[in-house]
């Protein structure tokens, strides 16, 4: 409905459409002046509509699907993981439970996900050349991500400490160049879209937007479930029993913490993660509503965290001996099982598409 009344000239609004009129849609959340969500999502899905048709909805999230994918091949390989460590990046990437999940949806998070892991190669390739046109470029892109979801911007800390490792001595001065060529171009693409708020509702941050007004929950038991009876918690105890590898990936970290390189980019990872799922469980425990797909954006750092260490256990296995090679060989094992169960869990996805939340391989909700 948003495309279409982009396409007709109505506005970046669904008020005065038949969603509102007719009583589908909650008014108060959704027959505002502007909807809540920036207009970059809506707008890729008009031109491949534009260009294409129906089919061209679906399009859309397969382009987006495929834009991931290929961002996190190409991040593996500039972070200079060996083979199997790419390999892994590339098949975690491609059956993902999230990722595949709101792939065979029309929703925004497909795109965001695309972009925002865009960003995260074109920055490391930045950092490697020490270029303030590939660190613009990576912001640049950055703040497309935002005008998709603004939650992109949770990958900043990420990023910035990520800088922090990858770049060699001397790097402090240019460290704060590329990271401000970064943020302040992402900051800059995002910013029409406060201005247009603020001149709409009179506040470039309305504390309502994305918040299911208390009459949605009252009236919808779907959205009453997702934002009164789920606790803030289940993103921490629920995202481990769809993506297999990320525990495995935190264990391994710790058992390599001897390898500098792999320590700094893991501790880069790790906040990234902490920063996504943190932020996203204040925002239930003051209301908003707690579906998995919003923390789609620590699906990237989990797979490269796991993509990395794997690798290093491997040479642990091959060099130790008695105890040790036993130990590291158990590890692979479990990180075998781990891809296995988080591949089987993207296939189950897949088959459950025409359901909008995403079931766990064994267990409920």
């Amino acid at each position: 409905m948003l495309v279409a009344q982009l396409g007709e000239g109505n506005g970046y609004t669904l008020k005065g459409t038949p969603l509102i009129d007719q009583g589908i849609l909650d008014e108060q959340q959704y027959g505002r002046e502007l909807f809540f969500h920036p207009p970059g999502g809506v707008g890729l899905f008009w031109l491949f509509y534009s260009v294409f048709g129906q089919p061209g909805f679906a399009m859309a999230q397969m382009f987006s699907y495929a834009l991931f994918f290929w961002s996190m091949v190409a991040a593996a390989f500039f972070l200079r993981l060996p083979p199997l460590g790419v390999m892994l990046a590339g098949l975690l990437s491609a059956l993902n439970p999230i990722a595949v999940h709101v792939g065979t949806h029309y929703w925004l998070d497909g795109p965001l996900l695309a972009l925002c892991v865009l960003s995260l190669a074109v920055f490391i390739k930045a950092l490697q050349n020490r270029s303030v046109f590939g660190a613009v470029a990576a912001g640049f892109v950055l703040g497309l991500a935002s005008l998709i979801k603004i939650t992109a911007f949770l990958v900043m800390p990420g990023f910035a400490l990520l800088a922090l490792v990858l770049l060699e001595r001397p790097k402090l001065k240019l460290f704060i160049g590329l990271s401000a060529c970064l943020f302040a171009t992402a900051l800059l693409v995002q910013l029409p879209w406060e201005i247009w708020q603020w001149m709409v509702f009179g506040t470039p941050f309305p504390g309502w937007a994305g918040k299911p007004s208390q009459a949605l929950i009252e009236s919808n038991q779907y959205v009453r479930y997702l934002t009164v009876v789920r606790q803030p918690w289940i993103y921490l105890t629920l995202l481990p029993k769809v993506m297999w590898a990320i525990v495995p990936a935190l264990v391994f970290y710790v058992l390599t913490l001897k390898d500098p390189k792999a320590r700094g980019v893991g501790a880069a990872f790790i906040l990234w993660i902490a920063t996504v799922l943190v932020f996203h469980v204040v925002l239930g425990a003051r209301g908003y509503s707690k579906v998995l797909r919003y923390v789609i954006l620590a699906a990237p750092p989990a797979i490269l965290l796991f993509s990395m260490t794997v690798p290093l256990i491997l040479t642990r296995f091959r060099e130790g001996v008695g105890n040790a090679r036993r130990l590291y060989g158990a590890l692979l094992i479990v990180a075998a099982l781990a891809v296995l169960l988080e591949a089987a869990a993207g296939v189950k996805s897949t088959a459950l598409y025409a359901i909008d939340l995403i079931f766990p391989l064994f267990g409920g909700l």
